[in-house]
């Protein structure tokens, strides 16, 4: 291996540094541990991969991980690094179908450079829904940190309500919840009613003095919660200060609707508290907290599929994204369908058109982007190899971008391709379990796929006139 410059200060750190361990801690939650593997059995030759004491998935014994040499990891993370910092000449498939967004980017920056920033209103909002590597907010947040830096602030966005599952969290915010809230949504095998709102999981109770909190910046505050008959009230404080009550129950009628909360605030830091008063019942469904600028809002479940936003109450879910008024929707899911047969797969194609259909309806001025699924490797014959079942998720989605006019960017692809994991995980940017990367890791894709976008938006600013059709990657029509 040749050595460049600043390897030496690299080898030190490897050598002083172990893995990089992601903890996060939210208002009265406990650091979460990352993953690692632990004997968990007797029978000879297997061991379990375990997070938080709960035992995901078993792993050959030969397979446990093993130490990489500071000089192995330090090639390999310079393999991934030219991987991700390598200028594709085209990383995204039919990238014209980005413009409605990008015009809708360079409104606002319009606004922001006529004035002083601080004077600026209006709000572009960027709404990712997808499965774990969207759900722990640490490839979202690391997105919406870069792109509020370069376009201003626009806050949170949309957010669970309390503290709906363990290891949830938003950077820059602090929230919580008393023990009386039931959570719906997260276990998607049952769903309940289905009444679930914008992002799939609902909190509710029927006992009074239950709380949630959130401690956050923002201009503006809604809250999302289901109008039913019979509904019970909640107290609203900012700060610690009274400020009104909210009436859940529908009265005028015996249906279920969504129902919307909104508050205005000073600009600032804001400790916002909800408290039920009545023994009576009272379903959350979301908390929306922004201000002018760019927002990035994570709605990510872990082990979803794309077709589960099917099964959530379309009503409800239409009302709120049209309330939300996104300018791109991001759909990143992939990776827990890969695993499913060929059969379990013939109505995939359809499900995920439907779902991109419903989605340029209820919101037409919005752009739609997917990201592929990450690649991936499979134990089998005591070796870790590639997982060829990604191929058929990634064919399906770029074909279903092609038919309902959307953009496609292969997140295989920019990772390096097909058994790049297995470079990934020698660089300590993936998990041993093949499947999830370490926060570096995400922040990293992360990265590679603002810098596309940032890339693919001044392209459109030096010739906005072109539309999806004269894409050089192709047509991509979007269907009335």
């Amino acid at each position: 291996m040749t050595f460049r410059p600043g390897h030496l200060s690299k080898l030190l750190c490897l050598l002083l540094v172990s893995l990089p361990i992601f903890a996060v801690t939210t208002k009265h939650t406990k650091a979460r541990p990352r993953a690692v593997v632990v004997p968990q059995s007797h029978k000879r030759g297997t061991a379990t991969l375990t997070v938080k004491g709960k035992k995901k998935a078993r792993i050959p014994r030969t397979l446990r991980t093993v130490p990489v040499s500071p000089v192995v990891r330090l090639s390999a993370v310079d393999r991934v690094q030219a991987d991700l910092t390598e200028t594709a000449s085209s990383p995204f498939l039919y990238p014209g179908a980005l413009h409605d967004f990008f015009k809708a980017l360079e409104a606002q920056q319009s606004e922001r450079t006529a004035g002083e920033a601080s004077s600026a209103t209006s709000t572009v909002r960027i709404l990712q829904f997808g499965d774990s590597h969207t759900a722990a907010d640490i490839f979202t947040g690391e997105l919406r940190a870069r792109m509020q830096q370069q376009f201003g602030d626009g806050g949170l966005g949309f957010q669970f309500p309390g503290h709906p599952f363990a290891g949830y969290h938003l950077a820059g915010s602090l929230r919580s919840q008393t023990a009386g809230w039931f959570t719906e949504g997260n276990r998607f095998t049952d769903l309940g009613d289905g009444d679930l709102g914008l992002g799939g999981i609902s909190i509710s109770t029927s006992q009074p003095g239950q709380a949630i909190t959130l401690e956050t910046t923002c201009t503006t505050l809604q809250l999302h919660f289901l109008q039913q008959p019979g509904g019970g009230r909640l107290q609203f404080s900012d700060n610690g200060s009274v400020v009104s009550t909210v009436e859940t129950d529908s009265r005028a009628d015996s249906s279920n609707r969504a129902g919307t909360f909104s508050y205005s605030c000073a600009s600032g830091q804001h400790d916002f508290e909800f408290t039920t008063l009545d023994h009576a019942p009272v379903k959350l469904l979301g908390i929306i907290t922004e201000q002018p600028g760019v927002t990035y809002e994570c709605l990510g479940i872990n082990g979803a599929i794309a077709p589960l936003m099917l099964r959530w109450n379309q009503a409800l879910f239409d009302d709120y994204l049209r309330q939300r008024d996104p300018s791109l929707i991001v759909l990143a899911y992939g990776t827990n369908e890969s695993g499913s047969s060929a059969e379990h797969l013939e109505s995939y194609p359809a499900d995920f058109g439907r779902i991109l259909d419903n989605l340029h309806r209820i919101a037409p001025a919005a752009s739609i982007l997917v990201l592929g699924p990450a690649d991936r490797s499979m134990a089998s014959h005591r070796a870790w190899h590639p997982f060829a079942g990604t191929d058929r998720i990634i064919t399906m989605q770029k074909e279903a971008c092609r038919l309902h006019g959307c953009t496609f960017w292969d997140t295989r692809r920019r990772m390096g391709g097909f058994g790049s994991m297995q470079q990934w995980v020698a660089a300590g940017w993936a998990q041993p379990d093949r499947t999830h990367l370490t926060g570096t890791g995400y922040r990293a894709l992360a990265d590679a796929l603002d810098n596309d976008l940032v890339h693919a938006y001044n392209l459109y600013q030096q010739h906005p006139r072109t539309t999806v059709e004269e894409s050089s990657n192709g047509k991509a029509p979007r269907n009335p």
